[in-house]
């Protein structure tokens, strides 16, 4: 089903350009861990671990010893991607809102490098909140969970700015 072109214009620019930065981000860290296994993939870390971390956090509780560890919850895949999608539409908005209160227009380098400095969100709050301890280094797997945030969210920066303009040329982006 395709959106009316009407109707575009309303949709916030946030919400294409964050979900088809998000889909940049899972290939570039499916292909990392597929050409470089030893050094970007990694079993510590999944949509349903983070489907299972929001569920929980949703009920109350903030901290894991070990996510992994922790009980599975029925559609804890389903809510690990949407969680996963929802983050990057909400950082990508914050990436446009930061560039209109700083009269700053959109660019790739820009966008890249917001998408990086995202990183610390799962190095100093997710991780740590899994169990897993500030930039996984209590993981058993610190080196390639660090490397596969730092490679998931360059792209998913870069995602955003590639995106944005070709979007904007749609008048679909700001």
């Amino acid at each position: 089903m395709s959106v009316p072109k009407e109707s575009r214009r309303h949709l916030p620019a946030s919400i294409p350009v964050g979900v088809l930065a998000t889909v940049t981000m899972d290939a570039a860290m499916v292909i990392a861990s597929r050409a470089a296994p030893g050094a970007f993939a990694s079993d510590k870390m999944s949509l349903e671990a983070i489907g299972r971390w929001a569920g929980d956090l949703g009920r109350g509780r903030r901290r894991h010893a070990d996510i992994a560890a922790a009980p599975k919850l029925h559609g804890e895949l389903a809510l690990g991607l949407a969680t996963h999608y929802l983050t990057g539409i909400v950082l990508t908005e914050a990436y446009f809102v930061l560039l209109r209160r700083s009269g700053l227009g959109p660019s790739l380098a820009k966008a890249t490098a917001y998408g990086l400095a995202t990183s610390v969100l799962p190095l100093l709050v997710l991780y740590p909140s899994m169990g897993y301890g500030c930039c996984a280094r209590r993981s058993g797997d610190a080196a390639s969970l660090v490397r596969l945030m730092l490679l998931g969210h360059t792209a998913f920066g870069a995602g955003i700015g590639l995106w944005a303009a070709l979007l904007r040329r749609r008048a679909l982006a700001p």
